[in-house]
């Protein structure tokens, strides 16, 4: 079904499937296939492909050459199997040749939130659950059943290992690659290590001054110390009776299954090795 007020290209190819909100535009050389929802006021820029199932958002953007939907990049994932398809949230901005990957389960699709900003040539991998404010910049990638919270930020061309988890409000410093969880609120400055706290993060989001504090010194006093994870969680949790934040991040720790990237500086090797 299209809306009156939708306009498509005559050089587009749209599913009889696909149903188009007012507003909707779609550009040349477009490939809409299967069952495709698009809200009001979807851009669809030139070249780009989406395939069903998949729900976008009012006031979402697509860029040229875009790729959203396709076949999971998994080898247990067949010509038969089902997916439940990609889930976009509203207002997203997704630039030329960007992809997000349909799920392999058949009933829980590949999200991404409300406002999320993928770069050009970033890229969502199946399952992953992406929140809202999330900026992936150009080159970013997600592997498989990734977790990202809101308003983190992915610098230009970061890794993301399978099954990782990212927090609110962190981010992962350009070019480097993440294999264990990165908790709320930290940046991540080396491979696999935090180096300090999103500051200017937490100030954009509003936290206030006394709880930006609360989690500079959970940070250098509890993540960069040698406590166990039980000692680290039970402080986190004292503290945040003051101070929410240090709640959540005892949260995300507690329920981390790769372990969360250890903080401080590694040790330097020696001039012999």
């Amino acid at each position: 079904m299209i809306d009156a007020s939708a306009s498509v290209h005559p050089t587009a190819i749209v599913s009889d499937e696909a149903e188009l909100a007012g507003g909707v535009e779609i550009g040349p050389y477009c490939i809409i296939e299967g069952r495709v929802r698009l809200g009001e006021g979807v851009r669809v820029r030139p070249h780009a492909v989406l395939s069903g199932p998949m729900t976008i958002g009012d006031a979402t953007s697509i860029g040229p050459f875009a790729t959203l939907g396709a076949p999971p990049q998994d080898f247990k994932f067949g010509p038969d199997s089902h997916t439940a398809g990609v889930v976009i949230g509203k207002g997203c901005v997704i630039r030329e040749y960007a992809s997000i990957h349909a799920a392999t389960s058949p009933d829980t699709p590949t999200t991404v939130g409300n406002n999320v900003f993928m770069m050009a040539t970033s890229h969502v991998g199946h399952d992953c659950r992406v929140g809202n404010n999330v900026v992936m910049v150009n080159g970013a990638g997600l592997s498989g059943h990734c977790e990202v919270g809101d308003r983190a930020n992915l610098s230009g061309h970061t890794g993301v290992h399978q099954f990782c988890r990212i927090g609110r409000l962190a981010m992962i410093s350009g070019g480097l690659a993440v294999g264990m969880d990165v908790p709320p609120f930290c940046v991540v400055d080396e491979r696999n290590r935090l180096g300090r706290v999103n500051l200017i993060g937490l100030r954009r989001s509003g936290m206030g001054p006394g709880e930006i504090d609360a989690v500079k010194r959970a940070f250098r006093e509890l993540l960069r110390g040698s406590a166990s994870r039980t000692a680290l969680l039970e402080e986190l949790r004292a503290r945040g009776r003051e101070a929410p934040a240090l709640i959540e991040m005892a949260d995300f720790i507690e329920g981390s299954k790769r372990g969360i990237c250890p903080a401080g500086r590694p040790p330097r090797m020696s001039e012999h090795g």
